[in-house]
């Protein structure tokens, strides 16, 4: 178990982070006296939300003083998503206390990692759920988060090799070509679990036509994997991560029907409000809405550029996502050792994302986004261009401009940036 983001429903809470799923829907971006100069003007302030801790008690496997169940319940721990011992209904996710003591689960819940390694190119696991609710849901709306640290890993970071089956009682289904993951990165949330965490793989599905009802099974096997196996992921600094032979109910992955938290513990995630959002562009393309924010045009952001020549793909992207997303990414610029890109940003403190894609197999290199080195990218295509929207990175700009630079090959589709915080520490 983990500590829980500000809104703990896991959709209360504006998120942004790489290959968001999300379809914003293809719209008209910025245009006009936006596009002279980046930067986020409200006469309200910005607040960003304070990410939710708890006491080391809430992690020791014991039942403490206060708690119902062991590390959950209470007025001090999360509340229990297993059928452990309650109170009253306010110790229960489910909010249900049955009239044994015990809390009604939502679901039941299994996970075994398949990949058990300190450190490894390619974490994988099990994960074994029940659906246990009386309230019938459309499967597009369930949605799985495992939480990790990214800790250099080359991008882009991917859900690979996803399988599911779905079981309603009569017989076994394969959905795989229904799955869809994401993966999200944000600034590095407190410390909780003795961990920080930065990232997380989302995995949910595209279909409007089935219904997920009460003793529906899930089998779900997924892998994530780094652009090259040059960085491992170090599994020790995963939050989701439980060293295990068998499938335990694992409560730091989390689970949510229509954003409605049905099992887990989230981790503090240093997440950022609607507010924050402060401009972002279309590399070499049209004004378009990714995910709910407006993209500015190429032709409004008044980019300069030095050396760059600009791409143009058709090939399928990897993973697959929504429309306005696939869109961006099937153009941009391609920067090399040397070129720059100049950019009209008003002074101030920014975290900065980039889109980044797989436009030449091969193409490897590192952005630099003002003084902050981003993550190294290496370009695959193999069954599909592979992307990433990388970041956060702090930024700072004083003299009215934010510069691009690259140390090899990299092919950028777009930017953005969101306000930091008045009192964040940019380094």
């Amino acid at each position: 178990m983990g500590g829980a983001t500000g809104g703990q429903d896991g959709g209360s809470v504006h998120e942004a982070g790489a290959g968001g799923s999300s379809d914003g829907g293809d719209g008209g971006g910025e245009t006009g006296s936006a596009a002279g100069a980046a930067g986020a003007s409200t006469e309200e302030p910005c607040v960003f939300p304070t990410p939710i801790t708890y006491p080391d008690h809430c992690f020791d496997r014991t039942v403490n003083a206060g708690e119902s169940g062991t590390d959950c319940g209470g007025a001090e721990c999360a509340p229990c998503s297993n059928n452990q011992a309650c109170r009253d209904g306010s110790d229960c996710l489910s909010k249900q206390c049955s009239a044994a003591k015990t809390c009604t689960p939502l679901i039941s819940f299994g996970y075994t990692p398949i990949d058990v390694s300190a450190r490894t190119p390619t974490p994988k696991f099990k994960l074994t759920i029940t659906y246990s609710d009386s309230v019938r849901m459309p499967l597009r709306d369930l949605k799985i988060r495992y939480y990790f640290n990214h800790g250099g890993v080359t991008e882009p970071i991917i859900g690979l090799d996803s399988q599911a089956t779905i079981d309603p009682g009569n017989s076994q289904t394969d959905i795989s070509p229904l799955l869809r993951t994401s993966v999200h990165r944000f600034p590095p949330g407190p410390v909780q679990y003795s961990l920080s965490t930065d990232s997380y793989l989302e995995i949910g599905f595209e279909d409007d036509s089935i219904w997920v009802t009460n003793g529906t099974k899930f089998v779900i096997n997924q892998d994530f994997i780094g652009g090259s196996s040059d960085k491992l992921f170090d599994q020790g600094s995963h939050y989701s991560f439980m060293k295990s032979t068998t499938a335990i109910p694992n409560e730091a992955i989390t689970v949510y029907r229509a954003g409605q938290r049905l099992w887990g513990v989230e981790p503090p995630l240093a997440t950022f409000p609607s507010c924050a959002y402060a401009f972002g562009a279309n590399m070499n393309g049209p004004a378009l809405s990714v995910s709910g924010e407006a993209l500015l045009a190429e032709s409004d952001a008044h980019f300069t550029f030095n050396g760059t020549a600009a791409y143009t793909s058709s090939a399928k992207v990897l993973p697959t996502t929504d429309a306005s997303t696939t869109s961006l990414l099937g153009t941009g610029q391609t920067m090399n050792t040397g070129d720059s890109l100049t950019w009209p940003v008003s002074n101030g403190k920014y975290w900065a994302y980039a889109w980044l894609a797989s436009a030449v197999n091969g193409d490897t290199g590192t952005l630099k986004i003002g003084s902050s080195v981003a993550d190294k990218f290496f370009a695959k295509t193999s069954g599909g261009a592979r992307w990433g929207l990388i970041g956060p990175y702090a930024v700072e700009v004083l003299d009215g401009s934010l510069s691009l630079t690259v140390d090899g090959t990299v092919h950028v589709a777009g930017v953005k940036l969101y306000t930091a915080q008045a009192d964040a520490q940019i380094r």
